[in-house]
């Protein structure tokens, strides 16, 4: 809850934890008056999600980490154990975003390496995989930097004209 006002901040300025479906204002003021309401959700996430067709599906397990500074929210990181079809399609093992006004400082690749390490000593994975967009390059910059080797391009499963660029990173 201490950092909830710094999230709310770096929502306004543009950060999200999904890029395809960036928070609303009205969502954002949501949030802000119900903190613990949403702080409970990221702990306890839906047991569904609506799938790209309209219809509901499992969601699978990830855990979500901040990334702070003091009281100041920089950015999260995310990991999947396990991925299903849709995910190994697109998305990967693990997911992160820095807020916009703390981006080109290397927080990107601090989260990264930590996760890493973290997934290495608590997960039974051999090596994980990370989608990045082709116009991203920043983001493919710190994937390399951690060790990221390219695994293939890919067209988006459900955004027509969106490409990406998958990656292996070994733990082991």
């Amino acid at each position: 809850m201490a950092f909830m006002p710094s999230y709310v901040e770096a929502l306004r300025e543009g950060y999200t934890r999904d890029p395809l479906q960036p928070e609303t204002p009205p969502i954002i003021d949501q949030i802000e008056r119900q903190a613990e309401w949403f702080v409970r959700l990221l702990a306890q996430p839906p047991h569904h999600v609506v799938l790209s067709d309209g219809s509901l599906g499992e969601r699978t397990p990830e855990t979500e980490l901040w990334y702070v500074e003091g009281e100041t929210f920089l950015g999260s990181i995310s990991v999947r154990p396990k991925l299903d079809e849709a995910l190994e399609a697109w998305g990967g093992h693990v997911g992160y975003t820095v807020r916009p006004s703390a981006r080109g400082q290397g927080h990107a690749s601090a989260m990264l390496a930590a996760m890493l390490d973290h997934i290495g000593e608590t997960l039974p994975l051999d090596r994980v995989t990370l989608t990045v967009h082709l116009d991203n390059p920043a983001s493919m910059r710190v994937i390399e930097k951690n060790g990221g080797a390219v695994r293939d391009e890919v067209d988006h499963p459900w955004i027509e004209g969106l490409r990406g660029r998958r990656y292996w990173i070994a733990l082991r």
